[in-house]
């Protein structure tokens, strides 16, 4: 706590000789009046490294006259930035300083905090010892001139606040572009990654008929950099749906919309087990059978997808579709953002084939509509995991 010492008397005039030199509040004032004033109302304070002198929010009842030492002012972030250590700095306040001098105005609240960067010495007035005790009500142009300072000192509270507000909006618009830079940069790099991927595995497809082991690599490369990008990034890992907020009402959207396409999956190979004649003998449910793996190896291959399914939805949610739901501009953000991660995402599969990667993007449009409604991870892994078993492993749908 800051140790409050009374005035000794030789000490009244050369504290007039400084204010009324260094402090435009203090000129114009008669030296003795000025000199009664501190023999009644002034202390002196000695603060220590770190000591408040004021704290924001705390009633405002006194003015402070820096006579030695230095402090910052650190004002609360209204948007929980800076929260950690205080708040953000803006300002210095050294010897010959006044700190709150808007007490004298309004006796409201402190819009900052004044905190010692070293050992400080600093005189404080008390406005309760300033005030004088008349007898009978102002004359109504000194009650206008305090009201008129009354509104004045809110309107100074105010702006502190409101240029905090604009400062905190314009660094978060600055960190936006320097994250969103950090995203288009990999987004190029993987994109370039992927192409070269192509062309160098094109020769092990006569080696290797079966494409999912490259689809696997791909995306592990692509998780891997979005692992890079949520590790460094300015927003937390919630911000790319690894959250449980909302899981609930995400799984239950989830299976009521994912309903329909369990459903058109069955009434489309039913259409041509009756009108192909490449379906002849087939069943409407082959469940995995006409692969020849047995039960045990289907059920490898089950689990197997069921964890490859959250890695394929943390690239196209986490690494595509949140990054730029971050970025664009509020107007398009929820469309553009579903749209481009599914035609990316419908893109690192064309290597499979062309009829795969065009059924993947009307599948990317859901899941990103899907997520969009409820930014967590949940709703959209169980989705998938629910409609890719169904196709793949129920009805062994031909084209999944």
């Amino acid at each position: 706590m800051p140790n409050e010492l009374d005035l000794a008397d030789d000490e009244i005039a050369p504290l007039i000789g400084r204010l009324t030199a260094e402090c435009s509040l203090f000129r114009g004032i008669d030296p003795a009046a000025l000199g009664d004033v501190l023999r009644l109302a002034g202390r002196r304070l000695r603060l220590d490294p770190g000591e408040d002198l004021v704290v924001e929010g705390e009633s405002a009842e006194a003015i402070y006259f820096v006579e030695s030492g230095g402090f910052e002012v650190r004002k609360r972030s209204e948007q929980g930035a800076g929260a950690a250590d205080g708040g953000h700095r803006i300002g210095h306040m050294g010897p010959g300083t006044l700190v709150g001098e808007v007490a004298l105005l309004d006796r409201g609240t402190r819009s900052a905090t004044v905190r010692a960067l070293e050992a400080s010495v600093v005189l404080v007035l008390r406005v309760r010892d300033l005030e004088p005790q008349a007898p009978t009500p102002p004359h109504p142009a000194v009650q206008m001139q305090l009201n008129l300072a009354h509104e004045l000192a809110q309107k100074i509270r105010h702006s502190t606040s409101s240029a905090v507000r604009h400062l905190e909006e314009a660094l978060h618009e600055e960190r936006k572009r320097v994250e969103m830079g950090r995203f288009m940069s990999r987004v190029l790099i993987g994109t370039c990654l992927y192409m070269f991927a192509l062309v160098l595995m094109q020769p092990l497809k006569t080696l290797v008929p079966d494409s999912t082991a490259f689809s696997v690599v791909v995306l592990v490369g692509f998780a891997f950099g979005l692992w890079m990008n949520i590790r460094t990034s300015m927003f937390p890992a919630s911000a790319y749906g690894f959250t449980l907020a909302h899981w609930r009402p995400a799984l239950r959207e989830a299976l009521l919309f994912s309903l329909p396409f369990l459903a058109l999956i069955v009434g489309l190979k039913w259409v041509l087990l009756r009108n192909s004649p490449a379906f002849e003998g087939q069943r409407l449910f082959d469940f995995y059978r006409h692969t020849g793996l047995g039960t045990g190896g289907t059920f490898l291959v089950v689990l197997a997808y069921a964890l490859f399914v959250p890695v394929q939805e943390m690239v196209a949610r986490s690494g595509i579709q949140s990054s730029l739901m971050m970025f664009l501009r509020p107007r398009h953000r929820v469309t553009m953002s579903v749209f481009m991660s599914a035609l990316l995402f419908s893109a690192t599969h064309l290597h499979t084939s062309f009829e795969f990667a065009a059924l993947v993007f009307p599948m990317g449009l859901f899941w990103g509509w899907l997520y969009a409604r409820h930014p967590t991870l949940v709703g959209v892994v169980f989705s998938h995991l629910l409609i890719g078993i169904w196709a793949v492993f129920v009805v062994s749908f031909p084209f999944f």
